[in-house]
């Protein structure tokens, strides 16, 4: 296959974009090691009915983040990077959270004095007020600390920002572990833990705000930040919709335990969100804005662009491959159908993440009234295919229509961001490791677990005779051996596990065509190789 000429190399900028990237993704890789950890107790003592409660508030919860906060860090990061004067740059940060203080502070009292009626809307009983006032508690503190972070961002303070995040992980799992699992105090505990997180988030959040900062206030700022944000209210509104509307009709359409394992089937893609998409956003949404203006810019965004595509659909093939083993192997039987809606929502996680980036043009010039106008017009259109949808195929309609969604706001953002910002795409590479990835998901997928299992069999077999060993010690004393036989007895799906991943490490071969050094060094030694023979 033959590449056209690739645009310079700029390793500097791409070795910066993913060391950052790397250090972002760090926190988040151990916080999703320890929630699988978790999941299993979480999934046999909250079941399907709690998981339902967590999708439904946290659904609500999004609405108000449209009103006002939500991508705000957006509008900091835009402002404070056009700003010319050194000295008031950092009250761009300052009067940005502030303003967010402010307004989800009312907004959530406000939902709080209403805490009953919502209750019995959202749940259909009002028993649950009290957990949805936590949870309002929990997301004004959280709100107000990620735009406090957004400093971080800015700096470039990958460690920092990722510290906060261990922190948030350290507490959050202590205080999980004693109010869900050992006091079984169950969705209570489960937000009451939420709440105190984001307290101690918040107070390191603000600590290293000041310090970096001080505590400046800028009317023209704020107005400024105004200008920039007010648009995007009815968009953000629209985009509530365009990602909640399934879960809401799902709730009222079908049952609140329906909702719950849709929301399983939601948690699994939030792995690439966390993992590729958001670390990998958090360091590259200030890096392009910086070099926008220069004349290799849109080649150097193309070319970053390619590699954050690739990264994500090696992270959507290992999870889709996976995720049906997983799901049998940590969660009860009620989930186990999760696994298509899984598949297909990881899909749309991608998409998504890749309309972030090609719509970068309406970013830059600040079109902020078409932003919201195409968010408008593509919930509109969203909550229609849902509504269709759910009611002809249920919970997988809910899946197809959330993938549909993000497909047409990215192709139509897209369209309309570049004749502000000519994007410079390479599209034969975005095709080639597109196509590659559909192939070898189809040829992994093939694979029954029954003949994966007949593989391992001798490894199973030496593996449980292993374990039966251990049964003396305190790991087979320990729950009275229960550890170990679960172990014993899910070995096949183990190995399952272990073998697909090892086939998805295939995708690895094309990654010298994607990195620009790489591919330049191969094609040097390829011609001295054909000159010496």
């Amino acid at each position: 296959m033959v590449l056209r000429r690739d645009p310079p190399p700029q390793p500097g900028l791409v070795r910066e974009t993913f060391k950052h990237a790397a250090v972002y993704s760090g926190a988040g890789v151990l916080g999703r090691m320890i929630s699988f950890f978790m999941l299993p107790f979480y999934a046999h003592i909250l079941r399907d009915i709690g998981y339902g409660v967590i999708g439904m508030i946290d659904a609500s919860l999004v609405l108000l983040a449209s009103l006002f906060a939500y991508s705000f860090h957006t509008a900091v990061l835009r402002i404070y990077h056009e700003e010319p004067d050194p000295q008031r740059k950092p009250t761009v940060v300052t009067t940005g959270t502030v303003m967010v203080a402010g307004l989800v502070l009312a907004l959530s009292l406000l939902a709080a004095v209403f805490s009953r009626p919502l209750s019995d809307l959202l749940l259909g009983t009002p028993r649950f007020w009290h957990l949805i006032c936590l949870a309002l508690g929990t997301f004004c503190l959280d709100m107000v600390g990620q735009t406090a972070q957004t400093i971080l961002v800015i700096k470039r303070r990958s460690m920092a920002y990722s510290l906060i995040g261990i922190m948030r992980l350290i507490v959050g799992l202590g205080l999980n572990i004693l109010l869900v699992v050992i006091l079984r105090w169950d969705l209570l505990g489960f937000f009451l833990s939420g709440l105190i997180v984001a307290l101690v988030s918040l107070v390191v959040s603000l600590a290293l705000l000041v310090k970096a900062c001080g505590t400046g206030f800028d009317r023209e700022h704020m107005r400024r930040l105004l200008a920039y944000q007010m648009p995007l209210i009815p968009g953000s509104i629209a985009t509530f919709c365009s990602r909640q509307i399934e879960r809401v009709i799902v709730r009222f359409q079908i049952d609140l335990s329906s909702l719950g394992v849709l929301e399983m089937g939601y948690k699994f893609p939030s792995l690439i969100a966390v993992l590729v998409v958001g670390p990998f956003q958090r360091s590259w949404s200030t890096q392009r804005l910086e070099i926008a203006d220069q004349p290799a810019a849109p080649e150097r965004i193309g070319q970053v662009f390619t590699y954050f595509l690739y990264l994500c659909l090696f992270a959507g093939l290992l999870l889709a491959v996976n995720i049906r083993t997983v799901l049998w192997l940590l969660t009860p039987p009620e989930f186990w159908g999760a696994y298509s809606i899984a598949r297909i929502q990881t899909l749309q996680t991608i998409v998504h993440g890749v309309g972030q980036h090609l719509t970068f043009g309406l970013i830059y010039a600040k079109r902020t009234k078409i932003m919201a106008r195409l968010a408008m017009v593509t919930a509109a259109v969203k909550v229609a295919i849902s509504y269709m949808l759910i009611s002809h195929w249920g919970l997988h309609g809910a899946a197809w229509s959330s993938l549909i969604g993000a497909a047409i706001y990215t192709v139509w953002g897209f369209l309309l961001a570049q004749p502000c910002y000519r994007l410079r795409m390479e599209w034969r590479k975005i095709g080639l490791i597109t196509g590659f990835a559909i192939v070898l998901f189809m040829a992994i997928d093939l694979l029954p677990h029954q003949t994966i299992a007949a593989w391992g069999a001798p490894l199973t077999n030496a593996a449980t005779g292993w374990l039966e060993g251990l049964g003396d010690t305190w790991l087979g004393q320990w729950k009275d051996g229960k550890v170990l036989r679960l172990v014993g007895e899910r070995g096949d799906l183990l190995f399952d596990l272990c073998a697909r991943s090892l086939l998805v490490g295939v995708y690895l071969v094309i990654m010298p065509l994607v990195h620009v050094e790489t591919h330049r060094r191969l094609r040097r030694k390829w011609a001295a190789l054909r000159v010496r023979f």
